[in-house]
């Protein structure tokens, strides 16, 4: 009879250990991997809402228009309102695929909520009724702090637009700024400076080289 010998008890012990610290190791690598997959994830996710922000305020900005308006109870509106870095305008451009009849023109506010979110609300006509709400979409979260500053033709930064002492005339509640600087502080970027064009700047600009 032939004697067939098999694992001793401290063998199969090496041996579980051996696997358990496979065992450990991959699940540590799988744990990393993942880790940094969603970290990037987060990363570009940030990214792309951050470029999306400064696409769609660039694009407002470059379509304002001098159209002052009337609010809830009547009374005149600059084109353009800056005042406690909020951002008020009147543009241009609105998309009517549906052709339905109505402006293409549009109000839009840019503000930043207790929550840290950048907020822009629209309003469907210019001329407000009482009661109308706006429509609100967060276009950027994690803001710490917005600073928004309107440039003159002078070139001088201002706090508030229009710029005027007392009771804003006509020419007040037309006038656009040369350009308006956009500053935020915003995770995990930190400080985002931007400064964009107005319309008639450009125009002005081109026309002064021809």
């Amino acid at each position: 009879m032939k004697f067939v010998r098999g694992f001793t008890l401290l063998e199969l012990l090496v041996a579980v250990a051996i696997f358990a610290l496979l065992g450990v190791g991959s699940y540590r690598l799988l744990a990393s991997t993942i880790s940094t997959r969603d970290a990037a994830k987060t990363h570009d996710n940030a990214l792309m809402q951050l470029q999306r922000a400064l696409t769609v305020i660039n694009r407002d900005l470059a379509q304002t228009v001098s159209r002052p308006i009337r609010d809830e109870y009547g009374d005149s509106v600059a084109a353009v309102v800056l005042k406690m870095n909020s951002l008020e305008l009147t543009r241009i451009g609105v998309p009517n695929p549906l052709k339905q009849v109505r402006s293409d023109l549009q109000r839009v506010n840019y503000s930043l909520n207790t929550k840290g979110e950048l907020v822009r609300s629209t309003w469907q006509q210019l001329d407000r009724d009482r009661g109308v709400q706006a429509q609100q979409t967060v276009l950027l979260s994690n803001v710490k702090t917005i600073s928004i500053r309107a440039h003159n033709q002078n070139g001088g930064a201002n706090a508030e637009w229009p710029i005027v002492q007392g009771r804003a005339d006509d020419k007040a509640i037309h006038a656009l700024p040369r350009s308006i600087e956009l500053i935020m502080d915003v995770q995990p970027w930190g400080e985002i400076r931007r400064l964009f064009a107005m319309p008639q700047s450009i125009e002005k600009d081109n026309s002064a080289t021809q």
